[in-house]
């Protein structure tokens, strides 16, 4: 059961969340599911867009709320994912791990 319904300031998706724990995003032209952006540990009660439409934050009964990225784009997930991940060991994370400069 859908508990909240919101349109992305574009006016092309629109997100839901639902009982099953999940928020998720759907194209207005096509009807069809773009992503599963949330599992939250109980229902999903409500999600709104941010105003740039580049975040959706999410409420849950489980008492958090919770913001996602509402980028569809695969490659562009990964690459923002990279991008927090992978990073240069400052000299003192070297050191302490006994790794070559």
């Amino acid at each position: 059961m859908v508990k909240g319904v919101a349109w992305s300031p574009d006016g092309e998706r629109i997100a839901t969340a639902s009982r099953d724990r999940t928020a998720r995003l759907w194209s207005v032209g096509t009807g069809a599911e773009l992503a599963i952006l949330a599992v939250h540990d109980d229902w999903s009660e409500d999600v709104a867009w941010s105003p740039d439409g580049e975040r959706i934050a999410t409420a849950s009964r489980d008492r958090t709320a919770r913001v996602w990225e509402a980028a569809t784009d695969l490659k562009a997930l990964v690459s923002k994912a990279h991008q927090r991940i992978l990073r240069e060991l400052t000299d003192e994370e070297r050191r302490s791990a006994m790794l070559p400069r």
